[in-house]
C-alpha cells in the first residue's frame, strides 16, 4: 500500500487522513496570472487539485498519465515538481495556458523559483544566495534550510528567497523530512521570517 502525505488549504489533513497517504512528493509553483480567466463557459479549477489527483500514482509513467487526464484548460499555469526517491528520478511538469512541457533532472540537491514579478532574475538572485549557503558546514541540516528560506538577501524585496513586495509576499513554508522509518510534514502560514504556528504531521514507514 501507498501512502502520501500533501498539505492543503484552507484544512490542514487530520492523523487518520495522513496515515492513508506517502510514496512520490511533489512541490508546486504556481505563477500568478491575475488576469487570466477561462474560456466562455468553463470553470475555473484550483490548482491545489494537482497533488491530490495524483495520489496513488507512484511511477514516472503513471504520473504522466495523471498530469495528462488533468483539466488543463481550467487551470491557471502553474510548475509541478516530482521526486520519485525510488527511481531516484526528478521531474518537473510546466503548463503555461498554451503548453504541458516536461524536463527530466539529474538527482541531485537543486532549487526552484517562482515569481510572478520577473522571474528571470528572481532564479539568477536567488540561486546566487543558493550557492553562497552551501559553503556553509551546516549545510543540509534542517536548521540551514530554514535559514536559508527566511533569508532576504541581496536585501529584503522582489528577489529575496523569503519574498516581500508591496502588493505581495511569501505565502507559506512547507519542510519535508523523510528518514528510513518516517516522514515528517511542517506547514508554517505567511513569511518564513514571521513568528506563526507550525503544523506538524508525522507517519510511520514502518510495516
Amino acid at each position: 500500500m501507498h501512502r502520501f502525505v500533501f498539505p492543503r488549504r484552507p484544512r490542514v489533513l487530520s492523523r487518520d487522513e495522513s496515515r492513508r497517504r506517502i510514496g512520490p512528493f511533489y512541490g508546486s509553483c504556481a505563477k500568478n496570472y491575475q488576469y487570466w480567466k477561462p474560456p466562455c463557459g468553463v470553470s475555473e479549477r484550483s490548482r491545489g487539485q494537482i497533488v491530490g489527483a495524483l495520489t496513488g500514482k507512484c511511477s514516472a509513467e503513471e504520473i504522466a498519465d495523471g498530469v495528462m487526464e488533468l483539466p488543463l484548460r481550467k487551470l491557471r499555469p502553474f510548475r509541478l515538481i516530482v521526486v520519485l526517491p525510488s527511481e531516484r528520478h526528478v521531474i518537473e511538469w510546466r503548463w503555461n495556458l498554451e503548453q504541458l512541457t516536461m524536463r527530466d533532472y539529474k538527482w541531485r540537491s537543486q532549487h526552484w523559483f517562482s515569481s510572478g514579478f520577473d522571474e528571470q532574475r528572481a532564479e539568477v538572485e536567488r540561486q546566487r544566495v543558493c550557492d553562497a549557503a552551501l559553503t556553509h558546514q551546516s549545510t543540509k541540516s534542517l536548521r540551514w534550510l530554514r535559514l536559508l528560506h527566511r533569508s532576504h538577501s541581496p536585501k529584503r524585496g522582489p528577489f529575496s528567497i523569503c519574498m516581500h513586495r508591496r502588493d505581495a509576499s511569501t505565502l507559506s513554508y512547507t519542510e519535508v523530512a523523510v528518514s528510513g522509518r518516517r516522514a515528517t510534514m511542517r506547514y508554517k502560514s505567511g513569511p518564513c521570517c514571521t513568528k506563526g504556528t507550525i503544523v506538524t504531521r508525522t507517519i510511520s514507514l514502518v510495516h
